[in-house]
Parts: C-alpha cells; sequence; structure tokens
C-alpha cells in the first residue's frame, strides 16, 4: 500500500469518527428537548373501571407526616425533558409517616445514619452530576419527637434504590414490605447494591399487589381494607414499583409515587426523564411512560388530587411536615 493511499484511508476514517461524534453529540443533545409523551398511545391507562375512595365521612381516622432527610442538587436538564440548564433542580429526601387506628407505618425510608458510605452505591455518572447533602435521618428525628413519634410496626418502600433504603438500616426491627415484583428484582442485583448489602439485616416481607382493581389501575392492595391506604403497582422505574393513595376524612386525596418521575412537571406535561437519566436508573422505559400517563389522567380527572414524587421537596412542601400531623 503507499503511502497516499494510507494517508486518504486514515482521512475518511478519521471523517466518518467525527461524523459520528457529531450525530451522537445531536442525538444526546436532543434527548433533553422538550418532548410530551404521546398520551393518546396508552389508552388502557385512562380507563376508570376500578373501585374509588368511599365517602370521607367513613373513612378512619388516618393521618400523615412527612420527614425531610436530605437533599441532592442537579441541573432541571437531568429530571425531565425540557428542564432547564441552568435552573438548580433541589431533590428532597424523605420518608413518609402513616398513622392508622390500626397501626403506624412509614413508607419510605429517605437517608440514614450511614448516608456517606450508603452514596458509594450511586452510578459513577450519577455521583458526578449531583450533589447531595444529608439532613437529620428519620430515627433521629423521631427519637427527637419522644412523645409525638408514633410507634412504628413496618415500613412499605416505594423501590429498592438506596436513596430509599438508606434509612432502613436505622430501624432494625421493622418488617419491610415491598412488592413480590420488587422482591424479585431484589434477588437479580449485584452485591453493589445498598438493598443487597443490607439484606441480610433487614425483614423483607414480599406481598401481593393482588386486590381489585383502583381508579384506573388494574389491581392493588387495600391495605386495612377501609378505602384509607391503597396500594397500586408504578412498574417501570423498577420492576416492582408502587404508589400509595392515602385518603383522608378531610376529604385530602394525596398519591405519593415514589421515583416514576423526579418532579411533578413530569406527570403534569407529561414527561419522561432524558435518556441519560432514564440510562442510569429506569429498567423499562415503556412502562415507565405507560404508568406516568396513568397519574397524568389522575390529575386530569381530579384536579384537587396531590401527587407527590418523592423526590420534588416543592410538592413536599404541600405536605405537614414532622412532628405536626394532617388528618
Amino acid at each position: 500500500m503507499s503511502s497516499q493511499t494510507g494517508m486518504r484511508i486514515l482521512r475518511r476514517i478519521l471523517i466518518f469518527l467525527i461524523v459520528a461524534l457529531l450525530l451522537g453529540g445531536a442525538l444526546l443533545a436532543s434527548s433533553f428537548t422538550a418532548k410530551r409523551i404521546d398520551v393518546s398511545a396508552y389508552p388502557e391507562a385512562n380507563t376508570f373501571s376500578g373501585n374509588t375512595v368511599p365517602s370521607p365521612s367513613s373513612l378512619p381516622d388516618v393521618s400523615i407526616s412527612l420527614i425531610e432527610c436530605g437533599k441532592m442538587y442537579s441541573k432541571a436538564s437531568f429530571v425531565y425533558r425540557g428542564g432547564s440548564w441552568s435552573e438548580q433542580y433541589q431533590s428532597g429526601m424523605a420518608a413518609v409517616i402513616v398513622r392508622h387506628p390500626l397501626g403506624s407505618f412509614l413508607f419510605d425510608a429517605g437517608f440514614g445514619t450511614n448516608v456517606r458510605q450508603h452514596a458509594a452505591s450511586m452510578p459513577w455518572l450519577m455521583q458526578k452530576l449531583a450533589n447531595y447533602d444529608p439532613e437529620t435521618p428519620v430515627a433521629e428525628q423521631l427519637r427527637n419527637a419522644a412523645t409525638s413519634a408514633p410507634q412504628l410496626s413496618r415500613a412499605f418502600i416505594s423501590h429498592s434504590h438506596w436513596d430509599h433504603v438508606s434509612g432502613l438500616e436505622d430501624f432494625p426491627d421493622l418488617e419491610v414490605w415491598l412488592t413480590r415484583e420488587e422482591a424479585d428484582y431484589v434477588e437479580r442485583l449485584p452485591s453493589r447494591e445498598l438493598i443487597k448489602q443490607l439484606q441480610p439485616r433487614l425483614k423483607l416481607h414480599p406481598f401481593e399487589l393482588s386486590g381489585p382493581p383502583y381508579e384506573n389501575f388494574d389491581r392493588s392492595l387495600d391495605l386495612y381494607g377501609d378505602g384509607s391506604v391503597v396500594f397500586v403497582p408504578l412498574e417501570g422505574h423498577t420492576p416492582g414499583s408502587m404508589g400509595m393513595f392515602v385518603n383522608l376524612r378531610s376529604g385530602k386525596r394525596y398519591l405519593f409515587t415514589g421515583d416514576l418521575t423526579w418532579a411533578l412537571e413530569g406527570i403534569e406535561i407529561p414527561a419522561e426523564r432524558p435518556w441519560m437519566s432514564r440510562r442510569l436508573v429506569d429498567v423499562d422505559e415503556e412502562q415507565v411512560r405507560r404508568s406516568i400517563v396513568r397519574v397524568h389522567n389522575l390529575i386530569l380527572k381530579y384536579p384537587d388530587l396531590i401527587v407527590v414524587p418523592a423526590h420534588d421537596r416543592r410538592v413536599h412542601d404541600r405536605v405537614t411536615r414532622f412532628p405536626d400531623w394532617e388528618s
């Protein structure tokens, strides 16, 4: 091969690589642009054939309180498609306490006492793109509250990611309930995942969302059989992710949606996370879209429904903070 031929081949390879990089960069950039999920692609998500909340006056005396226990910071552009590159998004880490006449429980546990060690289980890229700020762990806040702290019997987790289970280490005596699909997913996870590291010290209790349809969900679990606390599937982020309705005597309704979206805009627009974020955290992107549309249709039907993404601190401000209670 002559030197001129070799140079031509090298130039072609270089041009190909440059074009490939430009195309790849353009595709990556386009994945951050605003794009609404096509709601019409999921007609089943708008079928309301299930049970709904009974008359508020018939509900038991249930109350809720939210405990903030950490923050993370990133650009809004990484939170949902169309988010600003200049706006800093403050992601709240929180646990919800539900107080029912038949027992009190946690929903998610936020950052725990050993969060600095636990954070090492985050994907490497996420560690580079987001900064975290630990606050007072749930267990410590409950100890400090003394008489206003309820006696907890168990914890439910929306899903098994590290920032939702970190605080469970501080409650070694609690049963930790998670959906059967999520328990099966945990068994398949590598040992580096925090839930796998904590598993020998946790009392995991898989359960089935085997109850009848509820609102526009095809199955559910009415925890106490009285319509006050109802779990529903929100698959996609993880295989067994779930949400929790809490229906209060006051007539207020809450739906805690875990990490289905990180911000309320994801539900309202509706919009998914950008491609890079989805690749880091979502198991089934199509199922995430379907679940988002389901909740989007709920807020269209019930404008007063308070949807609470697990990490949207702006929405957390609409929920009563511990040690106060809302009923």
